[in-house]
């Protein structure tokens, strides 16, 4: 009897000290899972640079500029003093000097082609690119687009590492971007972030602003270079910071440049549709005025001569809901659905005028160098809002530019009114008044008598060849 319960004490603390060791080792399993998990994404991201680095060239350009000897102390120090005119010409004339930069591309073709940034190589008179093995080529320019702030580059050599090109219309706020080139001149740099937002436009960069916004470090020299998803795809080419060290840059979305640089490979320049519109997105104040339910779509404030808009009878004032079928909230979405059309092809916008809802077809035709602007004259009188208007003489229309002596101009605009809330200053011409056309002084101030304080009034306005509408409200 005494034997069995010694047996069956020794089963207990065999049993006891096996779900001991058994809990240890779960409890290690577990401690080490998020090591494991930490190893699995730093392997993730030393897998993407050795895929993606050998496809990165690092570019020195060349150019020449001229430099007066005055500027700097000269000059600038003495401007609007008594002694700026003294000091205008001092030091001698004007000498060419080298200016010299860099920063990064990315081979997108085997047989010698790397994209990069427009400001990077667009002005260089000599590139030098240097490959991740250490080869420099000669590098010549194959095509420019100032407005989206792209080019191609093209070098003598063959069977290259072209990286892969990924979907940028695919990627997520939050997903992993990695930022890879050569910043402040040290090549072969990686940086790690998250894509920050997408569709960042307001920057004042150029005509076509799309960005992707990424917290991944962008320096000097990393422009030109690519940002890539964590399956070593390229989703972007960086091109700019706010500030160095902010922690805030932004890339031009690869489907954008792919379709830019095929253009640039194969025709040397950019071929682009165009309707012959201009837009302006919907404030509170527009919605109120076109008597709209909602903010839906994007106002058309300008219809150019002889563009396919005018041919199709688009109006100022029309206001597009979608493109194709796809619904547009912004310009920024509107011109991105259009640039994705060919040359003469047929498309058909959704649109809203007066409280209807019509559909109108059209073809587009190929965008000329200089969008036509279409000179046009402005509205306002009196003291109505703020503002003090005179007649549209001939005199004042030519030197404004304009072509038909049309509207009233702003003569002035009364500070802290709501004219000047809304942006309108003196040398504006109104065009309009609550969609009725102005040709006189006289036909401005009887539409501003009917005015109704509480709703306001709609004006279309002029200004350097641009026509935007505004919505003026007295403030209560």
């Amino acid at each position: 009897m005494k034997g069995k319960r010694t047996i069956g004490r020794k089963l207990i603390f065999l049993l006891i000290g096996t779900f001991i060791l058994v809990g240890q080792s779960w409890n290690c399993q577990a401690a080490s899972q998020p090591l494991r998990v930490a190893e699995d994404l730093g392997t993730a991201f030393v897998e993407v640079a050795r895929k993606v680095l050998p496809s990165v060239v690092s570019i020195r350009s060349e150019r020449t500029v001229t430099v007066s000897p005055g500027e700097g102390f000269g000059k600038d120090f003495f401007k609007g003093t008594p002694f700026e005119d003294f000091f205008k010409g001092f030091g001698g004339p004007p000498s060419k000097q080298k200016q010299r930069g860099e920063g990064s591309g990315v081979i997108v073709d085997s047989r010698g082609y790397i994209l990069t940034n427009y400001h990077v190589v667009g002005e260089a008179e000599k590139i030098t690119v240097r490959l991740y093995d250490g080869r420099e080529f000669k590098g010549t320019i194959q095509g420019v687009d100032p407005k989206t702030d792209l080019a191609v580059i093209h070098v003598e050599a063959d069977n290259l590492p072209a990286a892969v090109l990924g979907d940028s219309d695919r990627i997520q706020v939050g997903e992993w971007a990695i930022a890879i080139g050569s910043p402040f001149g040290l090549q072969e740099t990686v940086t790690v972030g998250v894509i920050s937002a997408k569709g960042r436009s307001g920057l004042g960069t150029g005509t076509y602003e799309d960005f992707i916004q990424t917290d991944a470090s962008i320096n000097p020299g990393n422009s030109g270079g690519p940002l890539v998803n964590i399956r070593g795809e390229v989703i972007g080419i960086n091109a700019m910071i706010i500030q160095p060290g902010q922690g805030i840059g932004f890339a031009i979305p690869i489907n954008l440049a792919k379709t830019i640089m095929t253009q640039l490979i194969t025709h040397r320049k950019v071929i682009r549709p165009w309707v012959g519109i201009g837009l302006q997105d919907l404030s509170e104040d527009l919605v109120k005025s076109f008597n709209l339910k909602e903010r839906e779509g994007v106002l058309i404030n300008q219809v150019f001569e002889g563009s396919p808009a005018e041919k199709a009878g688009l109006k100022p004032g029309d206001i597009v809901t979608d493109v194709d079928g796809t619904k547009v909230k912004s310009s920024q979405e509107l011109v991105k659905e259009v640039l994705k059309k060919a040359v003469g092809q047929e498309i058909r916008l959704g649109i809203i005028r007066e409280g209807n809802r019509l559909e109108i077809s059209l073809t587009t035709a190929q965008m000329p160098d200089e969008p036509r602007r279409q000179k046009a004259s402005e509205e306002e009188k009196k003291e109505w809002f703020g503002l003090r208007v005179r007649e549209l003489t001939p005199e004042a229309a030519k030197e404004l530019g304009l072509r038909r002596v049309e509207g009233v101009l702003i003569e002035r605009v009364e500070p802290g009114s709501p004219a000047q809330d809304v942006g309108l200053r003196a040398g504006d011409v109104i065009l309009e008044v609550n969609r009725q056309r102005i040709r006189t002084e006289e036909e401005y101030r009887k539409a501003m008598e009917k005015v109704v304080p509480e709703k306001g009034a709609l004006l279309l306005v002029s200004r350097g060849g641009s026509t935007f509408f505004v919505s003026l409200r007295e403030e209560k």
